[in-house]
């Protein structure tokens, strides 16, 4: 988060900030990193298969931008959408729909 960091930074936090002893940065995931993050996070609750095609894979990275956060609530969105539809896989066109629904929220 660069904003947390930026505000433990200005005058009136450098007190607190000069206390964390401690300073991770996550950075954003690759794409690559993405796919695994999902197979991590789906195996965790026993699912073995795959959920998302590439394509949507590829797609929720980009939405994303990298972040663990909106990885998990755009894939958990389309993974319900999927589920309401009865399809197996997340597809392009399932995610597309909740992107755009993610965005109409946002807007």
């Amino acid at each position: 988060m660069p904003e947390l960091g930026e505000r433990l930074r200005v005058r009136r936090n450098r007190s607190l900030y000069s206390r964390l002893h401690y300073r991770l940065t996550i950075d954003p995931l690759t794409p690559d990193d993405t796919a695994d993050y999902l197979r991590v996070r789906l195996g965790r609750v026993g699912c073995t298969k795959e959920l998302f095609t590439s394509d949507a894979i590829a797609m929720l990275h980009e939405a994303a931008a990298g972040s663990l956060r909106d990885t998990d609530r755009l894939a958990t969105a389309a993974l319900r959408a999927a589920a309401r539809k009865k399809r197996k896989l997340v597809e392009r066109d399932v995610l597309s729909r909740v992107l755009q629904l993610d965005a109409e929220e946002a807007g």
